[in-house]
This record gives C-alpha cells, structure tokens and sequence, in this order.
C-alpha cells in the first residue's frame, strides 16, 4: 500500500511539472509556392513566433542591434522594425501596434503570431502571403527562390550604430570667443570641457571620439561640420560658454538647428556665428531661406537632436547650481550642414562675474562635462 502510494505521488509530480514546464508548443510551417521550407518555434503556448527563425528560413536580409535589441527584416518588399519589450512593429516607417511585447529570449526575438500576421497580410497583395492554421505560406510567380526582396541594408546598419562622437570645441586660435570680466576666454573653457568630455566617453564607452579640434588653434564653422560628416558622425556636440550685456544674464542652455523664433535666441545665434568675420569671403553667414533648408533637411535628424538636448539640460541640473534656460532653436551656422543630430552647448555666461568665477574653475568644468556624458549615456539607450 505504501509502495502504490509511493508510486502516485511520483506520478502527480511528473504531472504538475509537465504542466508546468512542459512546452507542448507547435511550430508554424512556411511555404513557398507549395514547396516547405521549414518550422519557426514558437514560445508562451504558440502566442509567440522566433522572427530569428523565420529570417533564416526566408533568407531575409537583416540588421541585428544587439545593444538596442532592434530587429530590422523584410517580407514582401516591406521593411519592419522590432524591439525588445516594445508593443508597436514599425513597418515602412509606419507604426502598429501588437497585442503583446516582443520578447528577447536568449538573444532569439518573439513577436506575437496572431497581430503580427494580421498586420502584414493586410499590407501585403492578397495572393502574395497569407497565414492560417499555423502555417504561412507566400506565393511568388517568379523562379527566384527567395522569399524577400535583396536589400542592401548597410544604409540602414551605418544610421542604426551609435559609433562615432563628434566633439566640437567652440571658438580657438584667433578667434577667442566671448571675454569675461577676468579675462577668461570662452575658447579655453570650450576647450578644457571638451577635453574632459572625450576622456569620460573614451574611458567607459565603446564608441570613436573624434575632436574638431584638441589644441588652440583656429577652424572654419565649415571645417568643423565637415569633420563630423566626413567621420560619419552619430553626434555633433558644440561646446560654447554664453554672454550678454546684462552682466546679470546667467545659466546654462542648449539650442538646435531652427528659426530664430525669438530676439534673444538671434542674438545668441549671431554672436556665436561672429567668427564668419574672421573666415574672410569664405565665410557666410545663413539667409532666412538656408535657415530654412538646413531646418528642413536636418527634419530626420530633429526628434533625436531634441532629444538629446533635453537630456543635456537634465544632467547639468543635476550637477550645478545654475539657472536652467532650456532647450531652443537658432540658426547655427556650425550646426547648418551636420549630418547627424547635432547641439550647441551654452555651458554659462562668461560675462556673469559669478559665474565667470565658476567656470574658471576646474571642478566645476568637470562636473559640467560629466553631465554631457551622462546624457550621452542616456541618449544611446532611447536608440
């Protein structure tokens, strides 16, 4: 009796575990054209497919961001977008919304099968693709036997990678910049901050630093924007201290590419773009219509460049004590033609006795470069 006892508790056991930990999951079957091309797990009792699985099986071109866990892949000539523990698909740069996260699950990525394929057959020709009853199956009337369109995705990997920083110290050589009351130069301040900047980044990040310039020496507002474009930059960052005629004007802000929406944000704009004197013929400075262009251009660039921005104001907040002025826009000549998001930073106002004092001193240009790197930190993870 204690033998049969025994014996139904082992069988309870291997029960509840089965029920537990057993998968009992199918697997969806692909075909081409009637032709099998094979299985795709899936995990959460079939709620989940691999897309790994199904890249491979349709030899779809793909691009992988292991450090942002994105996804890129294509069916039927249509570009789609993943990412880990997100619940939108972005397809043709149009987002849609699944019923449940993707999952990364030992670097495989599962996206949820029924609103996954409920959206790409109604953006794909009725005969083209269709799943049911655990199968999909794509029909081609051509002899080529991948699934997917060749897609060369170089483009797509050279905008996803968050590889190479551009630092920008403002001013230098014979141009110092703004004066002080003491005599401090804004190029010199630009420049210790900038150099602090890239030693933080260089230390614990695993990107290229590239400066415009590491020494006193004097640089076209083109020559900077030309060594960020010609470095295929992620980022351009332009370090600047700040002045004005009121000697009481203090704190830190930083600006993006715009129209100068307001007096204030012109005068900036037009101090900061002075140094064109000094360029000779060579040096223009932007008409209403190039403001605009460059506005326009830089449109793909705009969301991420705010974002930084805001992520900037948030770090130095942080770390000082200084009136936060926000994020703004101006025309920048410097930041015009960047390929890439880009920002200037006003660390200060140098014609602010007080702060003058502060920016004079080391700790204080530490923290300050501290704070950017932080929100460098900050921004790589929203990519």
């Amino acid at each position: 009796m204690k033998l049969l006892k025994a014996y139904f508790q082992i069988f309870i056991t291997i029960l509840l575990f089965s029920q537990l930990f057993g998968t009992g999951e199918s697997k969806l079957k692909v075909f081409k054209n009637d032709l099998f091309l094979g299985e795709i797990n899936t995990i959460q009792n079939n709620k989940l497919f691999s897309v790994n699985d199904l890249i491979v099986i349709t030899d779809s071109r793909n691009f992988i961001n292991e450090k942002t866990q994105k996804v890129i892949f294509y069916i039927n000539d249509k570009k789609i977008k993943v990412t880990n523990q997100i619940t939108f698909i972005e397809i043709e740069d149009n987002l849609f919304q699944l019923s449940s996260k993707v999952i990364n699950q030992n670097n495989d990525y599962y996206i949820p099968i029924e609103s996954f394929f409920t959206i790409v057959q109604n953006l794909s020709e009725p005969s083209s693709f269709r799943y049911k009853n655990d199968e999909i199956r794509f029909t081609s009337t051509s002899d080529d036997k991948k699934t997917i369109k060749t897609v060369d995705l170089s483009n797509e990997k050279e905008k996803w990678e968050f590889k190479t920083i551009i630092i920008d110290a403002g001013h230098g050589g014979k141009d110092p910049g703004a004066v002080g009351y003491r005599g401090t130069k804004e190029k010199d301040i630009a420049l210790d901050v900038a150099k602090r900047l890239e030693k933080k980044i260089s230390r614990n990040m695993n990107v290229k630093v590239i400066m415009t310039r590491d020494e006193d020496v004097f640089l076209r507002l083109s020559e900077r924007t030309k060594i960020a474009n010609d470095n295929k930059g992620s980022l351009f960052i332009s370090i600047h201290t700040n002045a004005a005629e009121d000697r009481r004007a203090s704190g830190f802000e930083t600006f993006l590419i715009g129209l100068n929406k307001n007096e204030y944000a012109a005068k900036v704009a037009a101090r900061e773009n002075a140094v064109l004197e000094l360029e000779g013929p060579a040096g223009k400075d932007l008409s209403g219509e190039d403001l605009i262009q460059a506005t326009m251009a830089q449109a793909s660039f705009a969301a991420n460049s705010e974002t930084f921005a805001d992520l900037v104001q948030k770090e130095i907040k942080k770390r000082v004590q200084s009136k936060d002025r926000g994020v703004k826009q101006a025309g920048f000549v410097v930041l015009a033609r960047a390929s890439m998001p880009n920002v200037l930073v006003e660390l200060g106002f140098i014609s602010n006795p007080s702060e003058e004092k502060k920016l004079r001193s080391p700790q204080y240009r530490d923290q300050l470069a501290t704070a950017i790197y932080r929100a460098v930190e900050q921004y790589q993870k929203t990519l």
